[in-house]
């Protein structure tokens, strides 16, 4: 058998190119400057990689895929952690600051994490 070719990916375009060439576009979650690649667990805002815990990146995915929409600590939680797992719902703060934090280091990134201060967080495009 032959060898399995190695490709190196530079930016986000590559990764499209490559994932619609060999998989179905429901791998990536594409909303403004932020591509999510669910199939290698990356993320990129503005061709730069976004380096996340497992966790933020499972928030980043959630809340990209329900954009606008405003979400719980609680509701965060229950996508995030497994079942019955114990979390504090100010660990949702840490996360998101963090998240934010990878967001901003772009400079240009169109999206922001959006506190509904007494409900939760949502993702919106910056206007």
């Amino acid at each position: 058998m032959g060898q399995i070719p190695t490709i190196a990916l530079k930016t986000h375009e590559e990764i499209l190119k490559i994932d619609v060439k060999y998989s179905s576009r429901k791998n990536l979650i594409k909303y403004g400057d932020v591509i999510i690649d669910n199939k290698a667990k990356r993320a990129f805002c503005c061709d730069n990689e976004m380096h996340m815990t497992p966790k933020e990146y499972k928030i980043l995915e959630f809340l990209a895929n329900h954009p606008g929409e405003v979400f719980s600590r609680e509701e965060i939680i229950s996508f995030v952690w497994p079942e019955g797992a114990s979390t504090s719902p100010r660990a949702i703060d840490v996360h998101v600051r963090k998240i934010r934090k990878a967001l901003n280091a772009a400079k240009k990134c169109s999206l922001k994490i959006r506190t509904a201060r007494s409900f939760g967080y949502s993702i919106n495009m910056i206007e």
